[in-house]
This record gives structure tokens, C-alpha cells and sequence, in this order.
């Protein structure tokens, strides 16, 4: 399903073109005078009555452009969900009045994330005010390059109904990543660099590029202190701010080839799916790297990803749609994956990782790679799936939700970050 069927619905009467919003002069030709128009000759048959534009359900309102007026049963809903949140007053009391000031292009746009399950402490959204208020008197205007991540996400997951049916299964998880790196120009092998001067969604599809998820260990040093510092300031006294939880792994990936017997043990829809994709397939298993335990056994398997190039950062990105799949089989007969000119110990990779979450849907992880005589360091963001369909299923229900606010805060995360790191232009 195209998720063009939810952002634009449409009427049975014919609708005039839209003037464009960026345009001005984007209008429809003018009419000519009577004068110049000749009188055409009277039709022989009978016209045929015009056909009925087919109908379709109303857009999320969270969809809903800036200005657009929204129809009778959303403007209700959107009253409702700007009434004070107090607790619920007795039966036999009246409910409270809807707030004559509440603006609805704050859930046509995202909901703040307060709305979302995480903090227990109520946060307060602010909508832009002064000069930065635009000429519709709208409070939030969406971010065009985060919309289109919704999008993606919104095709690639939330209406795949492969996808949906194999996350029903306890043993298949879905995963939504974004990782800081380089979209790389293979035929230069640096970082490329088109005629866009700041971020945006890049056509990967039939362009030489790869993507390299890496940074330089001084990099990787800042951003330990960056982060330090900010679960630091969560937890200071008379702190307002939603608390950051920290954790320290040590662990080690081994990787095995899933031959056919440990296949067929799989859901037969992630058979499908795997089938589908024609990629080769191994298993991850995780131990700890202090005790060995087992800690999980498991197939990655991608779904699809996204670039955005951000030239004026150090970092572009790549949203990542994945699922993880448990291997139920045993491991102990398993098949050691090794590549031509490395041996079972060089294969392995050893996991220094530093991961920061909060509001119960973000999670950051720093991350020191070894593995033979290589050694990398990675930063990645992983938003929590569960929170995702929760909001997106609310989405397709027409109810309240924070879909779009989730999206929108993994990309001022993934900004904030970048923008941490790169050093000030020459001259500021």
C-alpha cells in the first residue's frame, strides 16, 4: 500500500488544482475571453455522465499539511485531545470543555514526545512563536526530510504485511536503525558530494554508492564525553529533562553459516522472505566476552535502507529497516562462516559498546569493533519497534499518536550528534 493513499484522500466532486504553497505563480492557466473561443458544434450523442473519482479513507492527522482543513470527526478528536490532562472527573459530573486556544496542527505534524509511554513527568510542547510563525498561523510545520523518512518507514514496515505477519511470531523481531557514516562514490571511493548543499534524501537505486559506517577514534572520544556529559545533566538535581540510562558491554560476535536443515527450522514466512531477498544468510551468535555465556543466537536480515547525505556535517546517515530473527536450532553443529583468507579467530568480532537510552524509545550505542587486526568505531541509534507499531497501529485507527514525533526526534538525534562533532566553518 502506498502511504500516498493515506496523506492525500480524496472527494467525490472534482477538486481544482492546488496552488503550490513554494510557488506562487504555480497556478492554472488563465481563462481565455469569449471572443477568442469558437462555438463548438453540438454533440450528436448523449454525454456520458462524469465519472465518480474513487474514494478513499481520510489521511492520518498527523498527515494533514499546514492550513489544510481537517473534516468533522478529526477537528472533534483533535478538541478533545486539547482538554487539560486531569484525572477524570465523576460520572455524574460534565466532561470539561475543549481549550479554545488548542492549536491541531500540533498532531497533524507529530505529537511532542511526551506523548509518548516513556517519562512519567509531563513535558510542556512549545510551537513556534515571533517571526518563525508562519503566515497561517500554524504552530508546528513538519520537516520535509523527516517526513520522508515516515514514509519509508511507512511502506518498508508499518504496511508490509509480510513484514507484520512475520514479527507476529515471538521469535522475529523488528529493528529500526540509523547509523552515522559516509555515503561513499565508489568510482572516486570518497564521500560523495552531488550538487545538493545541504541534507537531504538521496536516490540510491541505480547510483555507484555505498554506505561506510565508521569514525576516527579521536571522534569516538568526544562522543563519549558528549554523551557522558549529557546523562551527567540528566541526573543532576532539579533536572527537568527525561533521564539517560547508561550501560557497558563486552561481547563477541562468531558468525555461522545457515545451511539447509537449520533453514527449514525457520517460520515459513522468514523462509519466504529470506527466499525472497536471495542473499546469503548467517547466523550471529553473541556471547559475553568475560564469561562466554551464550547470550543470543541470531539471523539479521535487511529489509530495506535509507541514505540522507547531510554535506554541511560530518556524518550522513542511513536508516535501516531489519528484522531479527531467533535461530531455534542448536548451534553446537553449526557450520563456521569464514572468508577466503581468514581463519574462525580473525572472523570474530570483539564489542567494546557503550549504549545511552531514554524515553523508552531511543537508544545510542558506541561502539568499538575489533576484529582480527581491524578496529573501527560506530555510532548508531536504534528507535524502539515496539514503540513504533504501537503508534503506527494507532495511526490506521485514526486515534492520537506520536508516529510522526517518533521519526522526527530519531532525526534531531541524528543532527544533534552529527553536529556535535564537525568543527566550526572556516571564518565563524
Amino acid at each position: 500500500m502506498d502511504i500516498s493513499a493515506l496523506v492525500n484522500h480524496d472527494t467525490e466532486a472534482a477538486v481544482p488544482p492546488r496552488r503550490s504553497l513554494s510557488n506562487p505563480h504555480s497556478l492554472s492557466a488563465p481563462i481565455p475571453s469569449a471572443a477568442s473561443i469558437s462555438t463548438p458544434p453540438k454533440p450528436t450523442h448523449k454525454p456520458m455522465p462524469p465519472l465518480k473519482r474513487k474514494r478513499h479513507d481520510p489521511k492520518p492527522i498527523w498527515a494533514y499539511r499546514e492550513g489544510e482543513e481537517l473534516p468533522p470527526e478529526l477537528k472533534q478528536q483533535e478538541e478533545q485531545r486539547q482538554q487539560p490532562r486531569l484525572a477524570p472527573p465523576p460520572a455524574t459530573q460534565p466532561q470539561p470543555q475543549p481549550q479554545p486556544h488548542g492549536s491541531p496542527i500540533v498532531q497533524r505534524n507529530g505529537a511532542p514526545p511526551s506523548a509518548i509511554d516513556g517519562p512519567s513527568e509531563p513535558v510542556i510542547a512549545t510551537g513556534l512563536a515571533g517571526f518563525e510563525r508562519p503566515i497561517s498561523d500554524d504552530a508546528h510545520v513538519y520537516d520535509d526530510v523527516s517526513r520522508k523518512v515516515c514514509d519509508f518507514i511507512w511502506v518498508t514496515a508499518v504496511n508490509n504485511e509480510l513484514v507484520r505477519n512475520a514479527i507476529a511470531d515471538p521469535l522475529t523481531q523488528l529493528e529500526v536503525e540509523a547509523r552515522w557514516g559516509h555515503i561513499i562514490d565508489r568510482r572516486s571511493d570518497q564521500r560523495f558530494r552531488g550538487y545538493h548543499d545541504s541534507e537531504c534524501v538521496i536516490k540510491t537505486d541505480n547510483m555507484e554508492v555505498k554506505f561506510e559506517s565508521t569514525m576516527t577514534i579521536e571522534q569516538h572520544k568526544r562522543m563519549n564525553m558528549y554523551l557522558n556529559g549529557q546523562v551527567q545533566k540528566a541526573k543532576a538535581p532539579g533536572a527537568s529533562r527525561a533521564s539517560v540510562e547508561y550501560q557497558h558491554t563486552k561481547e563477541v560476535d562468531i558468525f555461522y553459516e545457515l545451511d539447509q536443515q537449520g533453514f527449514l527450522s525457520l517460520n515459513p514466512i522468514v523462509q519466504r522472505l529470506i527466499n525472497q531477498s536471495g542473499t546469503r544468510q548467517r547466523i550471529r551468535v553473541t556471547k559475553d566476552a568475560k564469561t562466554g555465556n551464550l547470550l543470543r543466537a541470531i539471523i539479521k536480515h535487511r529489509i530495506g535502507n535509507l541514505e540522507i547525505s547531510s554535506p554541511q556535517t560530518e556524518w550522513d546517515y542511513r536508516i535501516g529497516i531489519n528484522l531479527e530473527i531467533d535461530f531455534p536450532g542448536p548451534i553446537e553443529n553449526l557450520q563456521p562462516a569464514v572468508e577466503p583468507g581468514k581463519t574462525p579467530e580473525s572472523m570474530q568480532r570483539h564489542k567494546d559498546r557503550i549504549s545511552y537510552s531514554w524515553l523508552g524509545a531511543y537508544q545510542v550505542d558506541l561502539t568499538q569493533v575489533t576484529q582480527g587486526q581491524n578496529r573501527n568505531h560506530e555510532l548508531e541509534l536504534e528507535l524502539d519497534a515496539g514503540v513504533l507499531i504501537d503508534n503506527a497501529d494507532k495511526v490506521r485507527q485514526k486515534a492520537g499518536n506520536s508516529f510522526e514525533g517518533l521519526i522526527t526526534g530519531m532525526m534531531n538525534n541524528l543532527r544533534v550528534l552529527s553536529r556535535e562533532i564537525t568543527p566550526p566553518a572556516p571564518g565563524t
